[in-house]
């Protein structure tokens, strides 16, 4: 049975939380939760904001995530956490700002709340995790720097996102998966996320994906824009080779060191020989793509 914050459920036994660990969760305060680490070997993660501006950072070893409202948010925005652990995997469901509307219903929203506030969103360094990130109007800043992560999944909006791996990712990711509305998004040092696959799909706006970091494998990333303008940045030691089908109303523009294999198709001078290789496929609408080195 799934509880808030309470119940550990392992090899068919019901375990209570230690009162230490209740006491951390149990705070009393609707804008503030905590849960601690016990047997937990990975952690699955589902956030969901409705507007407001979002950070997910590193936080303290020993609590798997620590969720918290910023000083300026209004007293009626509330934090909801559901936790269980499954198989020493454990499983969050986070909500942020969820609140009672003057109708007196659970969750409703109104174009008044769009101002949201702001909410900090911290994870233990000690386990790998996957994400599953949901954001509608605001913000998202994401450094992943630090983390083990599993796998990463963001929707957005309308928003404004940063994401960012400063350091190498201590675990792999089969697959990262961004799809964004009307936003502006910025990707820094997405080499480091030790991903296979990455595919970003665009709606309306401004992009810039930087791919620095360590690539020493061969990956794939897909591109997907509708209108919009990307800035595609890839270290001059990777290996580059971009498929794109050239339309009236969508243009790639790449640095010298790119030569035209075909039709659709552009490689960096050093594809063949780089041990570290980027595929890039681009479906793009009305548009610019650019490729920089740096």
């Amino acid at each position: 049975m799934k509880t808030s914050l309470s119940i550990l459920i392992l090899a068919g036994a019901t375990v209570v939380l230690p009162p230490s660990l209740l006491h951390a969760q149990g705070t009393g305060d609707p804008q503030m939760k905590e849960v601690g680490r016990t047997t937990e070997k990975e952690l699955k993660v589902v956030l969901s904001s409705a507007s407001g501006t979002l950070i997910i950072e590193r936080g303290e070893r020993e609590k798997m995530l620590i969720i918290e409202s910023g000083e300026q948010n209004r007293v009626r925005d509330r934090v909801v956490v559901d936790y269980e652990i499954r198989n020493r995997v454990g499983y969050a469901d986070v909500t942020l700002g969820e609140n009672e509307g003057e109708d007196g219903k659970k969750g409703s929203f109104k174009l008044k709340d769009l101002d949201g506030g702001k909410w900090f969103a911290r994870f233990s360094d000690a386990v790998p995790i996957s994400f599953d990130v949901k954001l509608g109007f605001g913000g998202g800043d994401f450094d992943l720097s630090g983390l083990q992560v599993k796998d990463f999944n963001l929707s957005t909006g309308a928003s404004d996102v940063s994401l960012a791996f400063d350091e190498p990712n201590r675990s792999s990711i089969e697959n990262v998966n961004i799809e964004t509305g009307f936003s502006k998004f910025e990707g820094r040092n997405l080499g480091n996320a030790n991903f296979k696959h990455f595919r970003f799909q665009g709606g309306v706006g401004t992009y810039r994906l930087d791919f620095s970091g360590h690539i020493s494998n061969e990956v794939d990333v897909d591109i997907e824009l509708g209108m919009g303008f990307v800035t595609l940045i890839v270290p001059p030691d990777v290996g580059v080779k971009i498929y794109h089908e050239k339309t009236w109303v969508s243009r790639l523009d790449c640095d010298r060191d790119f030569t035209t294999s075909s039709d659709n198709e552009q490689v960096s001078d050093n594809y063949d020989s780089a041990s570290g290789k980027v595929n890039i496929r681009v479906d793009s609408g009305v548009g610019s793509i650019k490729v920089r080195r740096k």
